[in-house]
């Protein structure tokens, strides 16, 4: 009777556990989907002309982050939500049915070749805390972009009318996608990171005004018309964040030429890079100081 008991028990805990699992990865591929149509939609708006890649895809760097940061676990719910969102987002612009299936494949194999290129040479806790970690997550998105953008190339040149040579279309689908994985995925990856650790709060309140004074100057960069302030409005963005890091440099990073342990003894992964490039040209002996150096 006890053994009928907790056999029941154990099957009952085990069903539970299962639709657990199932409801997060069927709400992760959800939210996969959502945030990746949104990124590809925004995309689609600037194109290349003849060929029509998209001049900047972010939505790549959605897909291989998110699978970076939850490692394997999360493969299939990431392929599932990238694949419909760019089958979707494609079929509202000017794509048929095939040719955005093929783009589905491409962008899920680049997510997918990526991660698994970083889980199998870095591990599965990746962290950006090291230059080895960051020049490896670099190679891997050099890699998905390039292989995907073969499948890129030939399905443009299958499906749509171009006078465009696959060549060119593969660059240019590389450096949207490569520039896309590069540019996001960092940001996904230390969230998750910091969400384990659990930095304190004002650590997490530097990082996000950081992040919105580089989005603040890319809108500058990008939308103003007038020269002048296209030119002279990031500077002044970027003044206050550049005088805050210089300060907290000090704080954190013993006065002695930067290093691969700088990296580390900062103990802040996510500004220890910016500060280590600023103390780079900013430091104060005059016995090891760049040549074009420059002062705040």
């Amino acid at each position: 009777m006890w053994q009928n008991l907790r056999r029941q028990v154990q099957h009952e805990l085990s069903a539970g556990i299962d639709l657990t699992r199932w409801v997060g990865s069927i709400g992760l591929a959800v939210a996969v989907g959502i945030v990746y149509f949104v990124a590809a939609r925004l995309s689609l708006a600037l194109l290349t002309k003849p060929e029509g890649v998209a001049v900047f895809w972010p939505a790549a760097g959605v897909s291989a982050g998110v699978l970076i940061a939850l490692g394997s676990r999360a493969r299939w719910p990431v392929v599932v939500g990238t694949m419909a969102a760019t089958i979707a987002a494609n079929l509202f612009g000017d794509r048929n049915l095939w040719s955005a299936v093929l783009f589905a494949l491409c962008n899920a194999g680049e997510a997918v070749l990526s991660a698994w290129l970083i889980e199998h040479y870095f591990g599965s806790d990746f962290r950006l805390d090291k230059l080895r970690n960051v020049l490896g997550l670099a190679a891997a998105a050099i890699i998905g972009a390039a292989v995907s953008g073969i499948g890129g190339a030939v399905a443009y040149k299958l499906f749509h009318s171009t006078t465009t040579s696959m060549l060119t279309t593969w660059q240019h689908w590389f450096a949207s996608d490569g520039l896309g994985i590069i540019t996001v995925a960092p940001l996904l990856i230390e969230l998750a990171s910091a969400s384990r650790d659990r930095p304190p709060l004002s650590e997490l309140v530097e990082g996000a005004l950081a992040v919105a004074a580089l989005a603040v100057v890319s809108g500058l960069g990008i939308f103003l018309r007038s020269e002048l302030l296209a030119t002279v409005g990031p500077v002044a963005v970027l003044f206050a964040p550049l005088l805050w890091l210089r300060l907290v440099a000090g704080r954190f990073l013993p006065r002695q030429p930067p290093s691969l342990s700088a990296f580390q003894s900062s103990g802040r992964p996510p500004l220890a890079l910016a500060i280590s490039v600023i103390r780079l040209f900013q430091w104060p002996s005059a016995s090891w100081r760049p040549k074009s150096a420059f002062y705040l």
